[in-house]
């Protein structure tokens, strides 16, 4: 029987996330792929041994370590188009029209919040926005087809202008990847997708193979091996973020459902044994009811292992005496997703400060998001709320300030540049303006 870590109070909460266990460690397998890697590594050994590797050998390291890693032989890396079609095919037509809604409401609101170009005659300065060229979306393997990981990391970079969007997800026993996810491409316009996982993954797109087109921005959520490899390539490649085990926050006070409640900790917690489900209560009252609630519908849960030892590993109630400490307790944890379940809920988004999502009242339940409400579920983990944001269609543009004085804007400024150039002892800097300055005043 589930039995929660209880906290009370904003100093109980500290101590919650002073416990809190890395999800950062673990051992590679041992594999007998061709000889490599004949002994275990942490992840960031890993990664740097595969991108070193795939940078001198290309595909041939490719298919080796798919063999050994995955026990898939593959002959071609790339997904040809008529398996992409027949996939969408074989998925229901119920299943299709999920997707494509989904997708339909992904690029509505992906479409809002692009940045505009603009330029101020006057000032004689503005901004010019550009879609990165080439992006590469990671969509993880494991026990669940995430499909709709497809649709949140492919359709922002579409909305935003992306040329050439890229999946790579790993394969299945056939050498191909779920037809789920391959059906969820075909919907989200994916330009070419590639059955490779896993930080290998990562390292073709980064440094690209004879297959494989190195791409400008790296993207997607994936466990530790993932992650490591995306430190590892920031800088020869952008990457969007990096992103520990999902973590959900529910706040609840005395007329909130703690069956709903329950069932929206359970959602996140039945993802990975790492995952995070904390609840905040008001009271004690109905942090007990949760948890009684929690107890019964884990009995049902087909992915109750999984789900139980999430609870175990990192589950938690804490009890606090007001909204006020409950609010404090979220931007202290910064949460990847907070649910305020509470008596007039919208009235605290203003108070927010650090989540990766907020969802204000028990109908807008946090599996919304997940699948169909708009933002992308790729959202900030482990406290990363605090500097950073979920993925959009603004992490696939880049804004280039542009300067394009007339003549007189450049006089008006001239003389203040140089002397500043001067105060920092760099002579070259202000004869540049002072050259110019002469010549426009026919000196």
């Amino acid at each position: 029987m589930i039995v929660l870590r209880r906290y009370h109070g904003v100093a109980g909460a500290k101590e919650c996330l002073e416990g809190a266990r890395d999800p950062n460690t673990g051992l590679v397998p041992k594999t007998d792929g061709g000889g490599y890697y004949e002994c275990e590594m942490d992840p960031d050994e890993f990664a740097t041994r595969v991108i070193a590797d795939v940078k001198q050998h290309g595909d041939r390291i490719v298919r080796a370590l798919s063999a050994a890693i995955d026990g898939v032989e593959l002959e071609h890396f790339e997904v040809p188009s008529s398996a992409i079609d027949e996939a969408e095919r074989a998925v229901s037509r119920e299943d299709r029209e999920a997707m494509k809604i989904a997708a339909d409401r992904v690029e509505a609101f992906q479409q809002r919040n692009l940045p505009k170009s603009w330029f101020d005659d006057e000032r004689g300065y503005g901004e010019v926005v550009r879609p990165i060229e080439t992006v590469g979306c990671y969509v993880p393997g494991g026990s669940a087809p995430l499909a709709s990981t497809v649709i949140m990391t492919t359709v922002p970079a579409a909305a935003a202008g992306v040329s050439n969007v890229i999946v790579a997800t790993p394969p299945g026993s056939d050498g191909l990847p779920h037809p789920a996810i391959l059906a969820a491409c075909k919907v989200s316009g994916v330009h070419r997708v590639f059955a490779i996982g896993g930080a290998l993954a990562i390292a073709a797109l980064a440094v690209g193979t004879q297959t494989v087109p190195r791409v400008d921005l790296i993207c997607g959520p994936g466990n530790v091996w993932v992650t490591a490899a995306k430190l590892a390539v920031f800088g020869r490649v952008g990457i969007e973020g990096v992103y520990g085990p999902t973590e959900t926050m529910v706040i609840v006070d005395e007329s909130s459902s703690p069956e709903l409640a329950a069932a929206d900790l359970i959602a996140q917690a039945e993802h990975d044994v790492m995952a995070r489900p904390v609840l905040v209560a008001l009271t004690e009252r109905i942090a007990s009811a949760v948890e009684d609630c929690l107890r019964g519908q884990l009995a049902e849960l087909p992915r109750t292992a999984i789900a139980n030892a999430a609870f175990e590993n990192n589950g938690a109630v804490i009890v606090v005496e007001g909204i006020d400490d409950a609010v404090a307790v979220a931007n202290m944890l910064a949460p990847e997703h907070l649910c305020i379940a509470t008596q007039n809920a919208a009235e605290l988004i203003c108070l927010v400060k650090n989540a990766g999502g907020v969802f204000a009242g028990e109908w807008s339940a946090e599996v919304m998001a997940d699948y169909v409400a708009g933002p992308s579920h790729v959202m900030p983990t482990s406290g990363s709320a605090k500097w950073s944001s979920t993925l959009s269609a603004r992490d696939f543009v880049r804004v280039m300030p542009v300067v394009n004085f007339t003549k007189q804007q450049f006089l008006n400024l001239s003389s203040e540049a140089a002397t500043l150039a001067r105060l920092e002892t760099l002579n070259g800097h202000a004869e540049a303006s002072m050259l110019r300055r002469r010549r426009a005043m026919g000196e």
